[in-house]
């Protein structure tokens, strides 16, 4: 399945994608059942990837030195926003979800 040029793959209701942007790919994950996705995290998903360079980087403007991190995860929570998880370049933690909206 196919979102906004996300390749989706069902994983028992999980749905797993991988969309390539300015920073790479990342991965998105969406809530739902084994036969699609959750319409309310597909129309999250697909307002943010409506300008998804734009929403990376305003996002990423909330982490102290951003030019440091990069996006590899996009994922809605259960009130339907969207949720992004940075990697540090120089050390690879993952730092927590920042929210866009």
């Amino acid at each position: 399945m196919e979102i906004c040029g996300a390749h989706f793959r069902d994983e028992g209701g999980l749905w797993i994608g991988d969309i390539i942007s300015d920073f790479g790919h990342i991965e998105v994950l969406l809530d739902g059942a084994r036969d699609a996705p959750s319409q309310e995290h597909v129309a999250a998903f697909e307002r943010f990837a409506a300008n998804l360079s734009e929403n990376l980087l305003n996002v990423r403007k909330q982490i102290s030195l951003s030019f440091l991190y990069r996006p590899i995860r996009i994922a809605p929570n259960n009130e339907n926003r969207i949720g992004v998880q940075f990697k540090s370049k120089l050390t690879g933690k993952q730092v927590g979800m920042f929210f866009w909206d």
